[in-house]
């Protein structure tokens, strides 16, 4: 059973998403605040966090910058959750430490249908990984990896948020040239992500074509 977190400043909010993942078979905590939740994930060290970024004293950003700075929860994937539209300063921060953003408000529907994606990514990625670590790369390569697999796709979603923000932008608003700029550094980004995966993706199935131990180590249209 998977384990969720729901943290959010609002009591009335945790308690119903933590319901609709409860009414999923899932077991879910609760936490009002960043230092709660902190507190919650180390004590509990849930497989997924869904964290609200406008929450006080301490908002969700700097929440998620103390959940990676801390080997001891690092690893744990935490999905953004938001009323607003996300800040193309906020995404150039901080695009690398979560797995994905939901806005509010949130259906029963789209909660599940991203928890199941994830989940579902999740174990693609692992057995890719595994075939990684069957072809003989050093562990290094395989975070590298297993790194590249979850940010090209986290990346692409967040271009098409920032396009959209982007079209609705009248002319002549200076935000307009700052997100475009954003936009071309993620893109720019993202394309050297994805190059180096094929480059990775290549070498294993050489060893494992060398060793004989067959198998496809993945497609590469991500």
């Amino acid at each position: 059973m998977y384990r969720i977190l729901i943290v959010d400043d609002n009591p009335a909010i945790t308690d119903i998403l933590a319901r609709m993942v409860r009414h999923e078979g899932l077991e879910a905590f609760e936490a009002h605040s960043g230092e709660e939740a902190l507190a919650v994930i180390r004590r509990e060290h849930p497989d997924l966090v869904f964290l609200d970024i406008l929450m006080e004293p301490m908002d969700g950003w700097e929440t998620l910058s103390r959940i990676k700075e801390d080997p001891a929860t690092a690893d744990i994937p935490v999905m953004m959750i938001t009323a607003k539209s996300l800040d193309p300063a906020e995404i150039r921060a901080h695009t690398a430490q979560f797995e994905d953003y939901i806005q509010k408000p949130i259906t029963r529907r789209e909660l599940c249908r991203v928890i199941r994606h994830y989940f579902k990514k999740e174990s693609e990625i692992g057995d890719e990984v595994e075939r990684a670590r069957m072809s003989g790369l050093d562990s290094g390569v395989l975070d590298e990896f297993r790194r590249l697999s979850r940010d090209i796709e986290v990346h692409q979603r967040l271009l098409l948020l920032l396009w959209n923000v982007f079209r609705t932008i009248v002319e002549g608003d200076p935000r307009k040239g700052d997100l475009l700029e954003a936009i071309g550094c993620m893109e720019s980004a993202q394309n050297a992500m994805r190059a180096r995966l094929q480059e990775i993706r290549r070498v294993i199935r050489m060893n494992l074509d060398r060793e004989g131990k067959g198998g496809d180590a993945g497609g590469e249209g991500m």
